[in-house]
């Protein structure tokens, strides 16, 4: 045994008061009274034999230092010497994302069953045990680092609380490896409902999976909003869900859409276990009206994904430095009718203006290109003749190759929304070469629509002439491919809206008070937030507003949305960390209990039966 505070054992030198109050006692002095009555009347109540009170005196005696020792043994803290396999230090992790805040049918959240484990096997550590205490989230937060204050880490423990983030081991591994590193015979002890990536520098890791046996959810996973292409006041809303690969059966969603407080729509969705669907939603609406989306699903333990919100975009128009030389008729329509929507502001020129005096937001090159082409811009090269830096094209002989048929390489890419190739029939120009931008779309074996981003620079290009083509110009294709193309490029420029969409997490950098339209996993509330040092951790889900800007935060995650699930044979058995039984590791504070018994006994012996 030993003692984790031994610099408290010198004080048993008190332990000599009460041993020379005993020894060097006073004695009993003659004192001359006028009457022996009263004393004799008392000593024939209070007779005792001189055995018995000597017994009583070492009665008195031994209590006192019992007292004494027993105070000081509890201020020490002794403790037993932990085995060879008992572990030196550990790391207990947390998990507090959002997938943790799932309940079981009695309401208990994954956190809480979490925390309800880790007390557990704190408990049974040894005292001189080292404790460090991270909780893991989009970023790990180290709460105690190397203590062997076991009350302390408690303490943080029952603070600890779920927030609506997506977890990232990436970013916790290397500090739980770092602590973990710092000690000998160390244990990491992770608490979650899904394990974190084996790697080899990890230490012994003892897993407390806290996931449901039978979880089921569907949620939100994508959310976006914009102005429609070529109408005015008008946006479209694009919201992706998807149900849980663990769900037991197929559930059926309603997605009710409100728009400043009023329903607008409401659909119903049919998703299998790991299914998804995908809607595009038109509104009508106003600058700054918040729109709500919220996903309902009978049996739904987990409330934090099935809900957005957020306010209207203000879109300004798209200003376009449209070059051409010999410009395509179809190209100009396009063009001509998102101007009058509103949409776009068209800068045109022709290559002997070039470059021009006003930067625009994107570079739109048809039928030419620069020989230096800019890098601080998107670009667009429609049916370039030449190839420039990383658009490289080879052009075909006239009047061109034309193709029956179209086909779409990657249709879930942002410049094929809404697009169909059936029954489009294209004239190919010139033959694209792909070293770092993606194939769209394929006509034959050559690929004609190409998109990609380099070096943060988006770039789109086109191997086809719209006027050439048979049936493109009877299609609405062709439009909203430009449309789209251009939406896509000024996306990564905040060029197209106000409206800063941000996954819960992210860090907002603003002066003053941050007022919210929240989701809080049952139904939005109002709350408001203020920044510290001019930063604001988004740990909320919602449309927020400060006076300079507004914007919506999102959780939109697959990850969480796709509970695990403990497998059957794993809901009944113990906790697979070790079971360190300690006799001694309570000694001090049954210490405290034995002085504070031994004080009641003196009290009651000495004060109500006269044992003195």
């Amino acid at each position: 045994m030993s003692f984790l505070t031994p610099h408290y054992l010198h004080l048993a030198w008190l332990a000599l008061i009460p041993l020379a109050l005993y020894l060097f006692r006073k004695r009993a002095r003659q004192v001359p009274v006028s009457t022996l009555i009263f004393f004799r009347s008392l000593s024939r109540e209070h007779q005792e034999s001189a055995w018995l009170r000597r017994i009583k005196r070492w009665l008195s005696l031994v209590l006192t230092l019992l007292v004494i020792l027993a105070s000081i043994l509890a201020l020490a803290r002794p403790a037993y010497q932990a085995g060879a396999d008992a572990p030196g230090a550990v790391v207990l992790a947390v998990d507090c994302s959002a997938s943790m805040n799932a309940r079981d049918g009695k309401g208990r959240t994954r956190l809480d069953e979490a925390l309800s484990r880790a007390r557990q096997q704190l408990l049974s550590l040894p005292d001189q045990t080292i404790l460090s205490l991270v909780a893991c989230a989009d970023r790990p937060r180290v709460l105690l680092s190397r203590s062997r204050s076991r009350r302390e880490c408690l303490r943080l423990l029952s603070e600890l609380s779920a927030l609506p983030v997506e977890f990232r081991p990436d970013s916790a591994l290397p500090i739980l490896k770092r602590i973990a590193a710092l000690d000998q015979r160390s244990q990491l002890w992770f608490a979650s409902d899904r394990p974190l990536p084996a790697e080899r520098e990890l230490p012994e890791m003892v897993f407390m999976d806290v996931s449901l046996p039978a979880p089921t959810n569907a949620g939100i996973t994508a959310f976006q909003i914009r102005r429609a292409l070529l109408s005015q006041d008008r946006y479209e809303v694009y919201v992706k869900m998807e149900a849980a690969e663990t769900n037991p059966q197929r559930l059926t969603s309603t997605l009710e859409v409100t728009l400043a407080g009023r329903p607008v729509q409401l659909r119903e969705i049919d998703l299998e276990p790991g299914g998804r669907a995908a809607l595009v939603i038109p509104l009508e609406g106003v600058h700054g009206q918040v729109l709500e989306l919220r996903l309902t699903t009978a049996g739904d333990c987990l409330g934090w994904d099935d809900a957005v919100a957020a306010p209207l975009p203000q879109a300004r128009p798209l200003v376009v430095s449209y070059i051409a030389e010999k410009a395509d008729p179809f190209t100009q329509v396009a063009l001509g009718a998102m101007v009058q929507a509103g949409r776009l502001e068209i800068l045109a020129g022709e290559p002997a203006a070039w470059p021009p005096t006003e930067k625009p937001d994107v570079y739109l090159f048809e039928n030419w290109l620069p020989d230096t082409l800019p890098n601080d811009r998107p670009i667009i090269a429609l049916n370039p003749p030449v190839g420039r830096g990383p658009l490289q094209v080879r052009r075909l002989p006239e009047p061109g190759l034309p193709h029956d048929q179209v086909r779409a390489l990657s249709p879930d890419h942002p410049v094929l929304f809404r697009t169909t190739t059936s029954r489009l029939a294209i004239t190919q120009t010139g033959v694209l070469g792909l070293d770092s931008l993606e194939p769209l779309w394929m006509a034959g074996n050559e690929p004609v629509l190409a998109a990609g981003e380099i070096s943060g620079q988006r770039l789109v290009v086109t191997a086809f002439s719209p006027s050439r083509s048979e049936q493109l110009a009877l299609l609405p294709t062709f439009p909203l491919l430009l449309g789209n193309a251009l939406q896509w490029c000024a996306e990564a420029t905040d060029a197209i809206s106000e409206l800063k969409i941000q996954r819960t997490g992210s860090l907002l950098s603003t002066p003053g008070l941050v007022e919210w339209q929240a989701w809080d996993g049952s139904q939005f509330i109002t709350a408001s937030d203020s920044a510290q040092h001019q930063l604001l951790a988004l740990h909320r889900i919602g449309s927020w507003s400060t006076a300079e800007a507004k914007g919506a935060s999102v959780l939109c995650s697959s990850q969480e949305t796709h509970l695990p699930s403990r497998p059957v044979q794993a809901t009944s058995a113990p906790s697979t960390a070790p079971a360190m039984h300690s006799s001694l590791s309570d000694l001090p504070r049954w210490l405290l209990w034995l002085t504070l018994s031994l004080l009641l006994l003196e009290s009651c012996l000495f004060h109500r039966r006269a044992v003195y």
